[in-house]
């Protein structure tokens, strides 16, 4: 799985005998686990949202946990980036992908309601314009070019989406 993620962070187009490489096992090892890339990419997707719960749950109550878990989805971004493409051309995976969000969309109801209410977050935010910055932010990912630069692009597109969720300050 490590040796997936790494390469997914990298291109859509790797092949599973390059994932075996990396992974130090055989082609058929890999192939038993997971019969095609597909399977592959849903498994890290799957892991992914595990790890999103298990934050969720770490932070309920937690007035920040919104921020919390929006930062953690926005820093996976750029390892999740081919995983976009993939579910592009795979109505499979791309199912699995609008699973993913639903659930990630149901994890975020309650921390942005407690941000709104501890008036960290404008009050007019809805998990729409949550997927609306997701959007934003992935669109500065794609234009990157390579791992490191879509780690940084998604790190300022953020930055500078982050005043716009702030509730407005009326002038004193």
């Amino acid at each position: 799985m490590a040796a997936a993620r790494e390469l997914f962070g990298e291109c859509a187009d790797v092949p599973m005998y390059e994932v075996a490489r990396r992974a130090g096992v055989g082609q058929a090892t890999l192939y038993r686990n997971f019969p095609d890339r597909r399977n592959l990419a849903a498994a890290l997707l799957a892991e992914h949202m595990v790890e999103l719960e298990q934050l969720a749950a770490d932070h309920a109550g937690d007035p920040d946990a919104f921020f919390v878990l929006l930062r953690n989805i926005l820093e996976t971004m750029p390892r999740f980036h081919a995983l976009g493409q993939l579910a592009r051309e795979d109505e499979c995976l791309g199912s699995e992908l609008n699973r993913h969000r639903m659930r990630m969309a149901e994890l975020m109801k309650d921390p942005l309601r407690a941000a709104k209410a501890a008036g960290t977050m404008r009050r007019d935010m809805t998990t729409d314009d949550v997927f609306l910055v997701l959007s934003m932010v992935k669109g500065a990912v794609e234009r990157a070019d390579g791992p490191a630069a879509r780690t940084t692009a998604a790190s300022r597109a953020f930055a500078l989406v982050q005043d716009g969720l702030a509730p407005s300050r009326a002038p004193a």
